[in-house]
């Protein structure tokens, strides 16, 4: 199919279809150019649109960045708070154990989501243009960190209930656990080698992870 039938097709979808559309094309230009340099005319492009017609779905590059944070990552955090909503309820006694296995399936499930390279360098044009737009940077920490991180500190608290885990801050074990896919996230998209032996997501977060549960388990646990 030539690009311009491919361009008058999408001209043609359904009103429904071009948010998506757009956002598309805004993630293709935010990676290609970062988000200060990416421009709405070549978003629309991407989009088969014309400029006032992407001006239609939205205002600005910056509502185009926090609908992909809801498009593509939030579902992430939204997934923890739902894992840690029902699966708590079955930690109810001091003999359960489960607690560990519930972060252990929480934990990978964020990182193989954020393997994808669309999907995870959504926060790293966070952090690139926090110093700009600190109201993204709230948005995203509301939206995002603060859900992921109550829901983890959520199923820790039920541990030490239960006795399987020792006395310890629920909120800062569980900043440290989601720190590490933080510190991932920034070690590939700003310092890694094209030499380095790539680390997969899950392997790491299964170390952390090992070491975070040989100090938290109570003595009982041993």
């Amino acid at each position: 199919m030539s690009l311009k039938r491919d361009h008058n097709r999408r001209w043609r979808r359904a009103p429904e279809k071009r948010p998506d559309d757009i956002l598309d094309g805004a993630l293709t230009e935010f990676r290609a150019r970062g988000f200060t340099r990416a421009r709405i005319e070549d978003i629309a492009r991407h989009a088969g649109l014309s400029k006032g017609t992407v001006y239609l779905y939205f205002d600005s590059k910056e509502d185009m960045l926090k609908a992909l944070v809801r498009r593509s990552v939030k579902p992430v955090a939204d997934s923890l708070k739902n894992i840690a909503r029902v699966m708590t309820i079955s930690l109810s006694g001091p003999d359960d154990g489960k607690a560990a296995d519930i972060l252990r399936a929480m934990l990978l499930l964020a990182a193989g989501r954020l393997a994808d390279p669309k999907t995870v360098s959504i926060p790293l044009l966070v952090i690139a243009e926090a110093g700009n737009f600190p109201d993204l940077v709230e948005f995203y920490r509301h939206e995002v960190i603060e859900t992921a991180i109550n829901a983890v500190a959520k199923v820790i608290s039920c541990g030490i209930d239960s006795g399987e885990f020792r006395p310890l801050d629920a909120q800062l074990a569980a900043r440290s656990l989601m720190g590490v896919m933080v510190l991932q996230i920034i070690w590939n998209g700003v310092f890694a080698r094209p030499d380095d032996v790539a680390i997969s997501p899950e392997k790491l977060i299964l170390s952390h992870l090992g070491l975070f549960l040989d100090g938290a388990r109570s003595q009982s646990e041993d």
